[in-house]
């Protein structure tokens, strides 16, 4: 009966204790004991002072500096506060505080306060807030960087500083994205401007580097062109070497996902797919110029239509270019216009007229390029703006002959055609040119000059910085000789074309007549015929 009646007075006397500690601090006024936010403690502070402590201590700063976060290979990235819905201002910590355990019973809250009298607490606050998708999104840009940084290949010989790169972990570790979520929250919460994590998941194999020696380990072979007449390249293959105890040393000690260079022994071949590349087209073989500045608007809009469609044209060896082919038609449909040319020896407007200012520019630039001239007509009349032997006229006519251009790329490596059209400010002077691309070879006449001029009037050269500086240059002129007749069909000129070479000093080093040989052995002499009128 002593006993029970012992206990009973423990009992009412913990209860009565139970309900005065609850009542206690149910009415308390300030913040339990040993609470922090983050590393700011505001245990038994009242909700004034809690404020003036985040303030003293720059709480507010949070709001407005986003949070760095710095991953695996010093890959970083910003999280925004306010986006990330954790941006509480001091007043609302300072709430959030006075607020804390005080959200069960007066029981359950009197046990909170126990515990907090022996253990330190960090206050969560505004967990309940976070926009979860928001920080997602930041970890998902860096994910895909760390994807990248890793690479998306095992190794990667770097020849030119002759070393075998690559990541630790490639292929095998991936970035703990949950962990790294609850991190951001959780510095978000305690007001942090910094965080730093590398926690990777996965795991680490090393490498085959024997598979790998294998691989990397080859003669050097030059790079080629394919022999389907394309000119694709074939790159070269450079022969490498490398010691496989090294890498391996080198590969334990890394970090993960850290980069690791081995020491690798390179031999170059001697010709490289770039270099092949490069060739392609890095020539200017010929080009020529004429003016086209007092034709009417219609002749200007054919000439600069017509040349369009050749702009960029590529001749692989052998292949022959056919200006009608290329051009097409000159039809109303297809853009032309009504515009001045010789039409059976007279002139009147054709639709296209000026097209054959475009063929001749093109066959003198072809001309200088030393290309084989495969079909050629001379104009009936002289043209104003080139020099005799050195024209070219086309035709597509509904009825009757028809006039082309052709020739042949006779080069062992593609050509291309490039042409543009140049306008002064004042819209008066304009110039065609055409110019062709290729690549020289060891016995071709490098050109620094290109010559089509003659008279006062008509000075249509083109100077060239040399291609090779280490090569003798020549300037390439075209010049005619120019012989008067009459027959019953009116009077004019012949003439024979020839393309000379000078070297620097001026002297003739070769020279070549342009006019085909008929069966009997002669010239086939350029007929030009007067104008009457």
């Amino acid at each position: 009966m002593v006993i029970l009646t012992a206990v009973l007075i423990v009992l009412i006397l913990v209860l009565g204790g139970g309900l005065v500690g609850s009542f206690y601090v149910s009415t308390l006024d300030t913040n339990y004991p040993n609470l922090s936010v983050g590393n700011i403690p505001v245990g038994g502070m009242t909700r004034e002072e809690t404020v003036e402590a985040l303030d003293a201590a720059n709480w507010a700063e949070h709001l407005s500096v986003p949070l760095r976060v710095t991953t695996v290979g010093g890959l970083s990235f910003d999280v925004d506060p306010a986006q990330a819905g954790l941006a509480a201002t001091s007043e609302q910590v300072a709430d959030l505080a006075l607020a804390y355990g005080h959200d069960g019973n007066m029981f359950e809250n009197f046990g909170t306060y126990l515990r907090s009298l022996l253990h330190p607490a960090v206050l969560d606050t505004a967990s309940q807030n976070a926009n979860r998708d928001y920080i997602r999104s930041c970890i998902a840009g860096n994910k895909a960087d760390i994807e990248a940084l890793l690479g998306d290949a095992e190794y990667t010989p770097d020849y030119e500083q002759e070393q075998l790169v690559l990541r630790k972990g490639w292929g095998q570790l991936r970035l703990d994205e949950d962990a790294l979520e609850d991190a951001i929250v959780t510095a978000l919460q305690n007001g942090e401007t910094e965080l730093h994590f590398s926690q990777l998941i996965g795991g680490l194999l090393c490498p085959d580097f024997n598979a790998i020696h294998t691989a990397l380990l080859q003669e050097p072979q030059d790079a080629k062109f394919t022999d389907d007449g394309r000119f694709e390249v074939i790159d070269e293959v450079v022969g490498c070497n490398f010691d496989v105890d090294a890498a391996q040393q080198l590969w334990g000690a890394a970090e993960p996902a850290a980069e690791i260079r081995i020491p690798m022994s390179v031999t170059w071949p001697a010709v490289t797919g770039q270099q092949l590349r490069d060739s392609l087209f890095h020539d200017l073989l010929g080009a020529c110029t004429t003016s086209y500045w007092n034709s009417s608007p219609n002749r200007i809009s054919n000439v600069e239509l017509a040349s369009s469609k050749i702009d960029g044209t590529i001749l692989y060896p052998g292949d022959i270019f056919s200006y009608n082919t290329v051009v097409g038609e000159r039809t109303l449909e297809g853009g032309f216009l009504p515009a001045p040319a010789y039409v059976d020896g007279d002139v009147k407007d054709e639709v296209g007229g000026g097209a054959c200012q475009v063929s001749s520019t093109l066959y003198a630039a072809t001309l200088f390029a030393f290309l084989e001239t495969v079909e050629r007509t001379n104009h009936y009349f002289p043209v104003s703006y080139m020099q005799l032997g050195t024209d070219a006229t086309v035709t597509i006519p509904d009825g009757g002959n028809v006039m082309d251009l052709k020739f042949k790329n006779n080069k062992s490596h593609p050509i291309k055609i490039v042409t543009y059209s140049e306008v002064d400010e004042d819209n008066y002077v304009r110039d065609l040119t055409f110019e062709i691309w290729g690549t020289l070879e060891d016995d071709d006449y490098m050109p620094v000059e290109f010559d089509n001029s003659w008279g006062w009037s008509l000075t249509y050269d083109r100077f060239i910085d040399p291609a090779y500086p280490d090569r003798p240059g020549y300037k390439i002129k075209l010049e005619h000789e120019k012989y008067y007749f009459t027959d019953e069909q009116g009077e004019g000129y012949r003439t024979l074309t020839y393309r000379r070479v000078y070297d620097t000093d001026g002297n003739l080093v070769a020279e070549g007549m342009l006019n085909p040989l008929l069966p009997s052995g002669g010239p086939a002499m350029d007929t030009y015929y007067e104008h009457n009128s």
